[in-house]
């Protein structure tokens, strides 16, 4: 629970950390922007394997978010890795991911209606 709420409901961030870690923590960033309206782009996700609830409504309401950049490749490489992480978020924008990973839509997998891009 490293990080877990750590900015939730802060309405003024707009520009969130720089978030390096490679390797994850069961939980490490539930909830970590929850309601951050402000918030625009989100920072690059580096971790290539992730861990249970790791990821787990990240991002749920940032109404403004236009970009998320991740690097893992599996929806379903831990349990509920990503479950409610873009609830909320709208279009439109962008989403770079691996060419591996699957491109599916909604609020567990890439916000509806955002452009993927491929790196």
């Amino acid at each position: 629970y490293c990080y877990y709420a750590m900015f939730a409901s802060c309405t003024g961030l707009t520009t969130a950390p720089a978030l390096p870690a490679t390797t994850l923590a069961t939980y490490c960033y539930y909830y970590m922007f929850y309601g951050c309206t402000g918030l625009t782009t989100a920072p690059a996700l580096p971790a290539t394997t992730l861990a249970t609830n790791c990821y787990y409504g990240m991002f749920y309401g940032c109404s403004k978010l236009s970009s998320i950049e991740v690097s893992f490749t599996s929806w379903t490489q831990a349990t509920n890795q990503t479950t409610n992480w873009v609830q909320s978020v709208t279009s439109p924008g962008t989403f770079t991911k691996p060419t591996a990973l699957a491109v599916e839509y909604g609020a567990n997998r890439i916000p509806t209606g955002w452009t993927v891009i491929n790196k």
